[in-house]
């Protein structure tokens, strides 16, 4: 799947979820975490590419939004946040730490030369769930 830049929906796959996310409301955020939570080994880019964008989900609903944030996210987070709590922050955050530290994603950016940028994007993204709600 195609990618244009490091950012959370820089990418075919993190767009394609959207449409999961609205067939499946919040279970797709917990199914694309437990994925996460569940994998020994590297993780693979496609499941790190969806898992980070279900932790834009969590922290658009929480009220820290991305700027770039899709307006079909948006209008989802403004229809369902409400069901975004605390346990399934903590879930995001796990997640995205995981993705950081090992996964294919992170050594794909890091060959490319976009690993302080990725990094950036990363950080920004754990401070954005981090805020409010702990």
């Amino acid at each position: 799947m195609g990618a244009w830049g490091v950012g959370s929906f820089d990418n075919d796959a993190a767009l394609d979820w959207l449409d999961t996310l609205d067939r499946l409301g919040a279970e797709a955020l917990l199914i694309a975490f437990q994925t996460i939570a569940e994998e020994d080994e590297r993780i693979e880019t496609e499941q790190a590419r969806i898992a980070l964008a279900a932790a834009e989900a969590v922290a658009a609903a929480r009220g820290h939004a991305a700027p770039d944030l899709p307006g079909e996210l948006a209008e989802w987070t403004d229809a369902h946040g409400r069901t975004v709590d605390d346990a399934l922050a903590a879930q995001a955050k796990d997640a995205v730490t995981r993705i950081r530290d090992r996964s294919e994603l992170a050594d794909l950016w890091e060959e490319q030369d976009s690993g302080p940028e990725w990094d950036a994007s990363i950080a920004g993204l754990l401070e954005r769930l981090g805020a409010g709600g702990d």
